[in-house]
């Protein structure tokens, strides 16, 4: 809709670019919005465009709008998965890729293959595209959920230390002195502070750890350990996707990390969307499959 990215792009020429117009066709369609509205919406001031009174009420109304009438136009009276055919973005950390949404692509090949995943990576401009509606689904831990949107628990995961095979340990533990004590490689979430589950449950209990390193990748995190004295935390389910690697250790953390639980997240206009709906269920159960193990 010509006047929802023009509200938000307040440029007639980068809207047209994005609505693929050229800049008089969307002048024309700016002409006939003020017409019909019987106000400017959009007026320069200066070498920018500013909103009227009215045009900010709009700018509250018509993303909205936008978003529910496609969903809308999504909707069928009756929708096979198996026959559908359609592609699917979803904004998931690589850590969520590997472990959950590699066996969703698995079993969509044998169930649905007409459906496809574009998966996008965590970045503030994914989430706001996902707040928009351009972006379809997003999967995340709680500290990243907004209000407005459908949850449903996908899996839940624990934590593992690892560390240098050839690292030396009192009485080969890891103790929690040695834990909390050694140079620690994290991940940088890009959202908000940028500090994963860990990272805040350490902040929450008033923990200081020294970073080695903040790498844009949990399946990053071993290769910052070979000959170190670093120690990295990853999840459980990562493990076994590192664990052939014979310079590396694993051990229980010597803390009470709490586990961590993924939520698939849909916005709420999203619900008339019967072809979304069907592989929302789908997504589930494929989660569901992952809490017993």
């Amino acid at each position: 809709m010509a006047i929802d990215v023009l509200l938000r792009s307040r440029n007639v020429t980068v809207a047209a670019a994005q609505l693929n117009m050229t800049q008089s066709a969307l002048s024309s369609a700016l002409r006939r919005a003020r017409q019909h509205f019987e106000d400017e919406i959009l007026f320069y001031d200066g070498q920018q465009m500013t909103l009227t009174p009215f045009g900010r009420e709009l700018e509250q109304i018509v993303p909205d709008l936008v978003l529910r009438l496609r969903s809308v136009a999504r909707m069928r009276a009756q929708t096979d998965l198996s026959q559908m055919e359609r592609r699917f973005s979803v904004i998931a950390s690589d850590y969520v890729a590997i472990v959950y949404l590699a066996d969703l692509c698995r079993e969509l090949a044998r169930q649905a293959p007409g459906i496809s995943l574009e998966v996008v990576p965590f970045a503030p401009e994914a989430v706001e595209q996902f707040r928009r509606g351009t972006i379809d689904f997003l999967i995340a831990p709680a500290f990243a959920l907004d209000a407005g949107t459908q949850t449903d628990l996908l899996f839940e995961d624990s934590f593992d230390c690892v560390f240098w095979r050839d690292r030396p340990l009192q009485d080969g533990t890891l103790s929690r002195e040695t834990f909390l004590t050694s140079p620690h490689v994290v991940t940088n979430f890009f959202l908000d502070d940028g500090k994963s589950h860990l990272e805040r449950w350490f902040d929450a209990q008033g923990i200081d750890i020294r970073v080695a390193a903040a790498l844009p990748s949990f399946a990053l995190l071993p290769y910052f350990i070979s000959g170190t004295d670093n120690i990295a935390t990853i999840h459980r389910r990562l493990v076994p996707h590192f664990s052939a690697n014979p310079e590396l250790r694993f051990a229980t953390p010597p803390l009470p990390i709490p586990r961590l639980q993924e939520f698939l997240v849909t916005r709420d206009f999203l619900k008339h969307d019967t072809e979304a709906q069907l592989l929302r269920r789908f997504m589930c159960t494929v989660g569901e499959g992952m809490k017993s193990s």
